[in-house]
């Protein structure tokens, strides 16, 4: 089986461009031609097939899976536009909230135990002893950010230092996402749901890398989710796109405070634009939008961000414990009385969204009692305030109590690193005339946050926060995975291609990289490009290239994908090139030997790209999403 293959002819960068063609006539703002070979037929069909089985969906359901909280929403097909939220997490332990906390805790044989609120409250029940053989994983979303050498088999630690593979940690969460979600449905319906009407969407960062997104769908088929791991009954949607369409088309009365503003109304009539600030646990995540005539959007520029989420100031607040009470001893502590730990964090976490200046953080028992080195905690508190020279810091009835000014000193970096990237963002020629900033996430429910931005931009711009700003993302996620199509053009992150054989041209080609094959001079480690980084690609816009085999009897065909920062890229090994996956496709029938056909179509536009290599002779169909976890 050969690992390269040739074009049946040689394109120029303009005929290749026009091979590119479009799903539908509105995913872009002119209409591209009609396509007239077979190839091309053959592809607008299969894009129509698609769109008629996503209209079989009886019930599109959404998972918000957030680096420190998780909620669901899901509509019937028969009344999109009714969402349905379940805002009764932690009933059991005294609460009634939108979203219950992404802890995961697992028995000692890594069997499910709980998740959420339950997992919190079983934990913190636990005896010291017991606690150290469970499984206890909070915040471990994150581990997927900008993780370069992420895969399948990737591990991560829990509270106790023990591990478990990712993606069963990931797994095991989903999986009672998704028996939780059904319930809901059922007792909604009066019936159990059949598991094929139901549509998933799976939300993930706008700034998060295809490995990453790759791996939640693994861990959706591995959680129960799909069968298959290409299956097309996953969605996955980046969270600041399914917030902007959920916001766009909110009442003025449903923002925070701008029902009292004086105000004119917000218009989001064609033509409008706006940031997204997705501001969520771990990342902030901001997409650029533009609303076009038919009412759907375009993407400006790429997303852009980067973790400067509500868990940054978590670790300023565990600074602020290493610095009164030393880092040995927070390590001491944190390692003998792990569940005390996770505790102490968690009522900072809730603390932190509040409208108070000050906040008060419980310190649990064990910590109220630990010495380290014959130094109590109370004098620790005592002992730091005094060194700082201010009543900023005290210990008062078992709590840590920080003033307003020790509060915003742990905010502030969060805060600078926001208002620094908006600002930037907001420079650009494409935000000259941009009229809003929508923020969402749950960060965006910080009352800091919000000043924080109205005092730096609200002069030139409108700040629109809505209410249950952390619920904007799976709701806008439901109304996506109705129409995926909603977002109507996005801009290319990277310049993605394949590697191929060229005939050998003279003064054009590398002579390092000249080789025959039967009597034939060819180019190899061609990159074929199939679009250029900051491309504007239409929704589901497709590829094609028609392939021959290079040698006698060659019994299938091994296409490898690169990627590249850099907009133009000629051959595969230049620097700054990456593999970033491959498709085998068979060619059992040797009937016409290297006179043989195999097309390949690539498509574009949505929040993933798929792959299908189809050989003529023996009219076997091979499809995948690029493999970005095993290259």
């Amino acid at each position: 089986m050969a690992e390269a293959s040739t074009p049946t002819k040689k394109s120029s960068p303009s005929k290749k461009r026009a091979s590119k063609i479009s799903s539908s006539s509105t995913s872009s703002d002119q209409a591209t031609p009609p396509a007239t070979d077979a190839g091309m037929t053959m592809a607008s069909s299969r894009i129509d097939t698609e769109g008629e089985e996503a209209a079989d969906y009886q019930i599109v359901a959404a998972i918000d899976f957030g680096t420190t909280f998780s909620g669901y929403a899901y509509s019937f097909a028969s009344n999109k536009a009714a969402i349905h939220v379940n805002k009764n997490w932690g009933q059991t332990q005294g609460f009634l909230l939108h979203k219950t906390p992404t802890c995961l805790l697992l028995k000692s044989d890594g069997q499910f135990e709980a998740f959420g609120f339950e997992a919190v409250s079983k934990y913190n029940e636990l005896s010291e002893e017991e606690a150290c053989t469970y499984y206890y994983f909070d915040r471990f979303k994150m581990k997927l950010y900008n993780n370069k050498e992420l895969t399948s088999d990737i591990s991560i630690t829990d509270a106790n230092g023990k591990s478990q593979l990712a993606v069963d940690v990931f797994a095991n969460s989903l999986t009672f996402m998704k028996k939780h979600l059904l319930r809901a449905i059922g007792t909604h319906l009066g019936y159990d749901p059949h598991p094929d009407t139901v549509r998933w969407v799976l939300t993930v960062p706008a700034i998060w890398d295809e490995n990453a997104k790759q791996f939640m769908r693994e861990a959706a088929h591995k959680g129960g989710l799909i069968e298959k791991p290409n299956s097309e009954q996953l969605v996955i949607a980046l969270e600041p796109e399914a917030a902007s369409l959920h916001c766009r088309n909110l009442p003025a009365t449903d923002f925070v405070g701008y029902k009292d503003s004086g105000s004119a109304t917000p218009s989001f009539e064609p033509g409008t634009k706006y940031l997204v600030v997705d501001a969520g646990g771990g990342t902030i995540d901001v997409v650029a939008h533009k609303i076009r005539k038919d009412g759907r959007i375009r993407e400006l520029f790429r997303a852009t961000g980067g973790a400067w989420g509500g868990t940054v100031i978590d670790r300023q607040f565990q600074n602020l414990l290493e610095s009164i009470f030393g880092k040995e001893f927070i390590e001491t502590f944190q390692k003998e009385y792990p569940k005390d730990f996770v505790e102490l964090l968690q009522d900072f976490e809730i603390k932190k969204r509040g409208e108070c200046d000050s906040i008060r953080v419980s310190l649990p028992y064990n910590f109220c009692n630990f010495k380290h080195n014959g130094v109590s905690v109370q004098q620790a508190i005592k002992t730091f305030s005094s060194e700082i020279g201010g009543s900023d810091i005290k210990f008062s009835s078992g709590k840590l109590v920080m003033s307003s000014t020790k509060v915003n000193e742990l905010f502030k970096d969060a805060l600078d690193q926001i208002n620094d990237h908006v600002a930037s963002l907001l420079q650009r020629p494409k935000c000259k005339d941009l009229q809003h900033i929508f923020l969402v996430g749950g960060f965006a429910e910080s009352t800091r946050l919000q000043s924080s931005l109205r005092e730096k931009f609200g002069e030139r711009v409108t700040i629109l926060v809505p209410e249950e700003a952390s619920l904007s993302v799976v709701k806008g996620a439901v109304a996506f995975g109705h129409d995926p199509s909603a977002i109507c053009q996005r801009i290319c992150r990277f310049t993605y291609g394949v590697g191929s054989y060229l005939p050998f041209e003279e003064g054009v080609h590398r002579d390092d990289l000249r080789v025959n094959s039967d009597g034939m001079d060819l180019c190899k480690h061609i990159f074929q490009t199939w679009a250029e980084a900051g491309e504007v690609i239409g929704y589901n816009e497709i590829w094609r290239e028609t392939y021959t085999p290079i040698i006698n009897n060659q019994r299938g065909i091994i296409f490898e994908f690169f990627r590249s920062s850099n907009k133009k890229v000629q051959y595969t090994d230049e620097e700054g090139v990456e593999k970033c996956g491959f498709l085998v496709v068979e060619m059992p029938d040797p009937t016409g030997d290297r006179e043989r056909a195999v097309d390949l179509e690539v498509t574009f536009g949505g929040t993933e790209i798929k792959v299908v290599g189809y050989d003529h002779t023996s009219t076997t169909r091979h499809e995948t999403y690029i493999d970005f976890l095993s290259t």
